[in-house]
């Protein structure tokens, strides 16, 4: 299941939205593996666990794998060739975002299956738990967002004249407008105000009043147009966070690591604007600077940080006698393979380029044109550019040559097809080639 959702169906979507050739083979094979690994998971009887929420949740994940593909399917189908078929612009549509919510629910399916398996957020845990990794998910997805705006997007922003920013900012001020609502007694019934939950709180406060400063300053701001407030919000939650009380100090240590990761990738992001700015940083060259990687690192880092800091994985990591240094070096290489993965798909995305090269025909400039193509057309009296404006197009396998012999000395070909750049000839149109002779 985990080479099959985590390994070859991203790799599938990336395929996928460049029309590889390899796109169906490996979404197939994923396809097999997961039902093979499905079926394994609920027949062998070996460990079980407790009634959790990874074995509901991954019903949804089946379904939307037999929604997935069946919409594949149907598309490979073509059935747009036998009848009008006015559903498939819109099961194209929906198959790739399924393909994008895919990811989406791998990614929480994964995370389900760590807690299932190490036994933590039951009973009145859940709460906490859950806080930590909700948000230690939304700074990963913040620093995966700013990865892809690095390396894809910035023709993207480039097209709708947005500042880089802008999303940055809408995206704080939303989530601060849902942390303030949602940081006491949400999920369990809380009993007053702690200092936990006061100072989540002013969280909260602080990104949405930040993020509506720079969304509202932002709002006609074009790409090249920077701003520093998402990356001054990050500085101060990371001061927060790296003096937050805890009840044990190897807890407090935890979240001073991942108050330090905030403010090292606020720090550097204004350094980066300030850079771009000036001009030391050319922001539309084709490869990004490598400095703008690090505050994207950090992120992702302060949020693999936040997701260990969970009462549980501490308590537990007390008592195996793991100190500090050893544990933040663990979940800092657990950040660069998160990293990696994204930088690797993104990179795939970039190299498979806008064709698949391995799939095409020869063209024009390779030399050995399809001569035949050109002197059939300039016998008809059409141009041989007419001729060669798509030379990929050689035949359509539905309309084939007559071949009539009228006897030995004569051969008469009538094509009844269109043959070059939807150039139709008339019904009458025959070349006669004269009688062949051995020299």
């Amino acid at each position: 299941m985990t080479v099959s959702f985590g390994i070859l169906f991203p790799i599938g979507l990336v395929m996928g939205l460049k029309k590889h050739r390899w796109h169906v083979p490996v979404q197939a094979t994923g396809g097999v593996l997961a039902i093979i690994g499905f079926v394994l998971g609920h027949a062998h009887g070996g460990r079980s666990f407790p009634e959790n929420a990874h074995s509901k949740f991954s019903w949804f994940m089946l379904w939307l794998l037999a929604a997935q593909m069946g919409a594949g399917i149907y598309l490979k189908l073509h059935t747009e060739r036998r009848f009008n078929d006015r559903a498939r612009p819109f099961i194209k549509i929906a198959h790739k975002y399924l393909a994008a919510l895919m990811v989406v629910a791998t990614y929480t399916q994964v995370l389900l299956g760590v807690v299932a398996w190490l036994g933590f957020c039951y009973d009145g845990y859940m709460g906490q738990c859950l806080a930590h990794l909700i948000m230690g998910s939304s700074f990963l997805a913040y620093g995966i967002w700013l990865l892809l705006l690095v390396r894809l997007a910035t023709p993207w922003l480039a097209r709708f004249g947005r500042s880089p920013e802008l999303y940055d900012s809408a995206m704080i001020m939303v989530w601060g407008l849902f942390n303030t609502f949602t940081e006491h007694g949400f999920i369990e019934e809380a009993h007053g105000w702690s200092h936990k939950d006061l100072q989540h709180t002013s969280l909260g406060v602080i990104w949405f009043c930040g993020g509506l400063l720079s969304t509202y300053m932002l709002r006609k701001a074009g790409p090249s147009d920077r701003s520093m407030f998402p990356a001054i919000i990050l500085i101060f939650t990371g001061c927060a966070m790296a003096s937050h009380e805890q009840d044990t100090e190897f807890s407090t240590k935890v979240h001073f690591v991942f108050g330090l990761s905030l403010v090292l990738a606020g720090f550097t992001r204004c350094v980066e604007i300030l850079l771009i700015t000036t001009g030391l940083i050319k922001s539309n060259s084709k490869e990004p600077n490598p400095f703008q990687y690090i505050s994207v690192f950090f992120l992702c880092h302060s949020g693999m940080a936040f997701m260990s800091a969970n009462h549980e994985s501490v308590a537990a990591m007390e008592n195996i006698g793991i100190d500090i240094g050893t544990f933040s070096l663990g979940f800092l290489s657990i950040s660069f393979l998160l990293f990696f993965y994204a930088y690797f798909l993104m990179q795939l995305y970039t190299d498979l380029g806008s064709n698949d090269k391995d799939m095409m025909l020869p063209t024009a400039d390779d030399g050995t044109v399809y001569q035949a193509v050109a002197q059939v057309s300039e016998i008809r009296g059409h141009s041989s550019d007419e001729a060669t404006r798509n030379p990929h197009v050689l035949f359509d396998a539905a309309d084939e040559d007559d071949y009539d012999s009228p006897d030995m000395g004569s051969t008469t070909f009538r094509n009844r097809s269109t043959t070059v750049d939807g150039i139709s000839p008339r019904s009458s149109d025959e070349i006669e080639l004269g009688p062949m002779r051995r020299d």
